[in-house]
C-alpha cells in the first residue's frame, strides 16, 4: 500500500531525476474532460443540458488539449534535467513512436472499419457473403476514404484536415507531439545553459505565437476553408503552434528548479493557489461570447488557459493543497498514468457503443467511462509488468 503523505512529494531517483506524483492525477482530469467533450458532441450527454454550471466545463472544455502539451514539456524537461546528459534524438523518437503510434494505427483502422459499416446502411452485422457489398456501399458514401486513411496513418491530417474526413480525431495531437519530441533533446540541453533572467524572458515570449495566432484567426475571413467550422478546426489542431505550449512547459520546469516558484511550497499557499486558479479556469469559460470577435474567443479559450494550466501545474508540485492530495490518491494516480490511452481510443469505442446501446443515459455513460479507463489502466499495468520481467530476465542472464 502506498503512503499518501510521503508519496505526494517529488522524489529524485537514479532513473527519474524528478517525479511529481500529483501530475498523474492532473493527467486523469484532463483526459476525462476531453472524453466527456466528445461524449457530449455525440449527443450522449443530452440529459445533462439543464446543468448550466456543469456543461461549460464539458463543452468548452475547461481542460483542453493544451494542458497535455504543458505538462508533457514539464515532465520531459524534468527527465532530462542533467545538462551533461547526452540524449540521442533517433532512439528517443523511436521510443515515443513505439509507445504511441501502434495504438493510433490500430484504432484508426478500427474507426475506418466502423465508419464503413455505419455509412453502408446495414443495420445488422453482415454475413461473410455480404462483407463485400457492405464495404462497397460504405466506401461509396464516405468522402475520400482512402486518402483520409492515408492522412491519418501518416500523421499529416492535422496539417491538411480539409483534404480528408476525420477518422480517429484525437490522433491529430500525435503530429505535434512527435514534432515536440524531435526538438526535446536539443532544446533541453540549450535550456539548461540559460540564466535565470533569460528563463523569465522565455516565460513571457512563448505566449506571443499563440496570441498572434489568435489575432490572425480573428482578423482573417474564412480563408480557403469552406466555412468557419473548417477554419476553426485547422487553427485548433495546426501542429507548429502547439510546440510553443510544450516549450512553455519545459521552461516552467527550469524556473521551478531554479526556485522561481518556491513560495508555492509554503503552508496553505498551494491550496489557496489551486482554488484561485481553478476558479479562474472555470470563470474563463464564461468569457466566450458568440457576438465577440472570433479572435477574442480564441484567446480566452486557447491562449489564456495555457498560462492558467501552467500555474495550476506548479501549484500541485509540492503535494500540498486539496487538489494535489486528491490527485495523489493511489488509484487516481494509477489510472492517471494510463490516461493518454483513453484519449487515443475513446472515439472508436464511443462510435461502437452507440450501435450497441443508447449512450444518452447516465448508467450507460458511466459504464462506458469505466470500461475505457479500466482497459487502459490494465493495458498500462501489463506493459509495466512486461518491462519489469524483461529487466529481471536480462539481469539473470548477465
Amino acid at each position: 500500500m502506498e503512503n499518501n503523505s510521503t508519496d505526494c512529494v517529488a522524489k529524485p531517483t537514479a532513473s527519474k531525476p524528478n517525479y511529481f506524483p500529483a501530475i498523474d492525477g492532473l493527467r486523469l482530469l484532463a483526459s476525462v474532460n476531453i472524453v466527456m467533450l466528445h461524449l457530449g458532441s455525440s449527443s450522449a450527454l443530452n440529459y445533462m443540458q439543464d446543468c448550466k454550471w456543469l456543461m461549460p466545463i464539458i463543452s468548452a472544455p475547461a481542460f483542453a488539449a493544451g494542458i497535455f502539451y504543458v505538462f508533457a514539456g514539464f515532465l520531459f524537461a524534468s527527465k532530462f534535467s542533467d545538462p551533461e546528459r547526452r540524449i540521442p534524438v533517433i532512439p528517443f523518437m523511436f521510443a515515443r513512436i513505439a509507445k504511441l503510434y501502434r495504438l493510433h494505427f490500430f484504432m484508426t483502422l478500427l474507426m475506418f472499419v466502423v465508419l464503413v459499416f455505419k455509412f453502408s446502411g446495414y443495420t445488422h452485422l453482415p454475413a461473410f457473403s455480404e462483407i463485400g457489398d457492405c464495404a462497397a456501399a460504405g466506401l461509396a458514401k464516405m468522402t475520400h476514404p482512402w486518402r483520409s486513411l492515408f492522412l491519418h496513418l501518416s500523421l499529416t491530417w492535422s496539417i491538411v484536415p480539409d483534404l480528408g474526413m476525420k477518422l480517429n480525431e484525437p490522433s491529430w495531437s500525435l503530429t505535434s507531439f512527435f514534432m515536440c519530441y524531435a526538438i526535446t533533446p536539443w532544446f533541453s540541453r540549450w535550456l539548461f545553459r540559460q540564466n535565470y533572467r533569460t528563463l523569465w524572458v522565455l516565460f513571457g515570449t512563448l505566449f506571443i505565437p499563440g496570441i498572434l495566432w489568435a489575432v490572425f484567426f480573428g482578423a482573417s475571413d474564412n480563408l480557403w476553408f469552406s466555412g468557419y467550422e473548417a477554419k476553426y478546426r485547422f487553427f485548433h489542431i495546426f501542429a507548429p503552434v502547439r510546440i510553443f505550449e510544450y516549450l512553455f512547459g519545459m521552461v516552467l520546469f527550469r524556473l521551478y528548479n531554479e526556485g522561481g516558484f518556491d513560495f508555492l511550497k509554503k503552508k496553505f499557499v498551494s491550496g489557496i493557489a489551486q482554488a484561485v486558479i481553478l476558479a479562474a479556469i472555470y470563470g474563463s469559460l464564461f468569457l466566450l461570447r458568440p457576438e465577440w470577435n472570433p479572435g477574442v474567443n480564441y484567446f480566452f479559450h486557447h491562449s489564456l488557459p495555457i498560462l492558467l494550466y501552467g500555474l495550476f501545474l506548479l501549484s500541485l508540485l509540492s503535494g500540498k493543497g486539496f487538489a494535489a492530495r486528491f490527485f495523489c490518491i493511489p488509484l487516481v494516480r494509477k489510472v492517471g498514468r494510463a490516461s493518454f490511452y483513453p484519449y487515443l481510443i475513446h472515439l472508436p469505442i464511443i462510435t461502437i457503443a452507440w450501435g450497441v446501446c443508447n449512450l444518452n443515459k447516465p448508467l450507460n455513460t458511466l459504464i462506458l467511462m469505466v470500461f475505457i479507463y479500466t482497459i487502459s489502466t490494465l493495458y498500462m499495468e501489463f506493459k509495466t509488468w512486461r518491462r519489469k520481467r524483461a529487466k529481471v530476465k536480462k539481469a539473470t542472464a548477465s
